[in-house]
């Protein structure tokens, strides 16, 4: 089975350079809007309309993946996939083969999920969700559909991640918690409770610190 990528952007280049070593991509679509002067190609393969994928593309044929980021908290991915499926296509998965599969770890349909990636036992990914480099997700999670789930992110066991979150890099969430539908939770913060669909979560950013980088060596030195 062929496979094509839904998507023209910086999400679609990332998906095609990981999984052209083991995937048979085919070629691309996307909206017809967003093909510029017309175009037929890109990254040297074809380029189709999705207003005609299917013409170009046959979906007997071919399966899809859905390559788009967080657009409205994750909500275009999730249309696209629904618009595809009504045009008969079924949906692949690309999971990097650095990523070790235990055999009671369920990923479906529509999922990215990049390099030193760890799943735990027990876990369930949901459609259409993204994972990036270096994530832990510990055992018996429940991971909803259309997760964005940045580098870095530590997701303790037993949680059940609600659809459509946003998780920034190196964000993390404690043991057994319940995270609401989509929730956005910012770069470098540490989630320690249940929380309401919705909701947003932000740390305080690094501090400026009145030293040079050089003078601040020197100083920190000196406290040694």
């Amino acid at each position: 089975m062929k496979t094509i990528i839904y998507g023209n952007g910086a999400m679609a280049k990332l998906l095609f350079s990981y999984a052209r070593h083991s995937m048979n991509i085919a070629g691309f679509t996307v909206d017809d809007a967003c093909i510029a002067n017309n175009a037929c190609g890109y990254l040297g393969l074809p380029l189709a309309p999705f207003s005609r994928v299917e013409k170009q593309f046959d979906p007997a044929s071919h399966n899809m993946i859905i390559a788009v980021g967080f657009i409205e908290m994750n909500a275009l991915r999730v249309r696209k996939h629904l618009e595809a499926r009504q045009k008969g296509y079924r949906f692949a998965s690309f999971v990097h083969e650095s990523v070790f599969r235990h055999d009671d770890v369920v990923i479906e349909e529509n999922c990215v999920i990049l390099d030193h990636v760890s799943i735990h036992p027990g876990c369930r990914i949901g459609r259409s969700t993204f994972v990036s480099s270096n994530v832990n997700i510990g055992h018996d999670c429940i991971i909803g559909e259309a997760n964005w789930i940045n580098s870095g992110v530590a997701i303790a066991g037993s949680c059940d991640i609600g659809t459509g979150c946003f998780f920034g890099v190196n964000s993390s969430a404690g043991h057994g918690l319940r995270i609401g539908a989509c929730n956005f939770i910012a770069a470098n913060t540490f989630i320690n409770k249940h929380t309401k669909e919705d909701q947003v979560y932000l740390s305080e950013p690094g501090q400026l610190f009145k030293l040079k980088s050089k003078s601040f060596l020197k100083f920190s030195q000196i406290l040694d």
